[in-house]
């Protein structure tokens, strides 16, 4: 007895989707059905809705920490003596290195211990804030070098370096500053320039 040949079997590989659409015009599944998200394809539309809106917020800039050195130099119309005397003398300092020409602030108390290793303390009364700045004297070459620390109560953690030189030429005086930053300052940069030359400015300015 001869059998019949089996018939060859056609393997296809159909999408979900095109099988949907088949089905959908054998009238075998509705539109709505075809047309329903799975539960995956509903969290991934979710995830990427949300991920334009976490791209739009503007995030701060993260702090730098990174060493820099700030530089002003000023000519004054005086010795180098007078000019010093202006930088160690309380009553002197409350006249240029504090107070309304600088910012809008007024002075609380200023002192000192004039000597290498002395320290100094310089309160100031800002917009109802008060701030205290305090240093010691590192380096005292009277009249020609003035090498000080700086910090501020606002970050007390912070400590700057302050170099004055004091070049004398024809009764003037040429006045160099360098302002090592703390690292943890490099931020503020502009605002600590800004701040020191306009003081450097007040302090030319008593002597015109």
């Amino acid at each position: 007895m001869s059998y019949p040949k089996p018939l060859k079997t056609l393997s296809l590989i159909i999408s979900p989707t095109t099988m949907a659409k088949k089905l959908q015009l054998a009238g075998l599944v509705s539109p709505l059905t075809c047309c329903r998200k799975t539960p995956t394809q509903r969290t991934r539309r979710m995830v990427n809705d949300q991920l334009p809106m976490f791209g739009e917020q503007s995030l701060p800039p993260a702090p730098i920490s990174k060493t820099t050195n700030i530089y002003l130099t000023k000519t004054v119309n005086a010795t180098n003596q007078k000019v010093f005397d202006y930088w160690l003398i309380p009553v002197f300092i409350g006249e240029w290195m504090f107070g309304p020409k600088v910012q809008q602030e007024h002075v609380v108390s200023l002192e000192n211990k004039v000597r290498k290793g002395g320290d100094f303390a310089f309160k100031v009364n800002r917009k109802g804030t008060e701030i205290e700045y305090t240093g010691e004297y590192i380096e005292l070459d009277i009249p020609n070098k003035l090498v000080f620390s700086w910090s501020d109560s606002l970050n007390p953690s912070c400590k700057s370096k302050v170099t004055a030189r004091f070049l004398e030429s024809n009764n003037k005086t040429r006045l160099k500053l360098k302002i090592k930053l703390d690292a943890n300052l490099y931020n503020e940069k502009d605002s600590f320039k800004e701040q020191w030359s306009a003081r450097c400015s007040a302090l030319a300015a008593k002597f015109k």
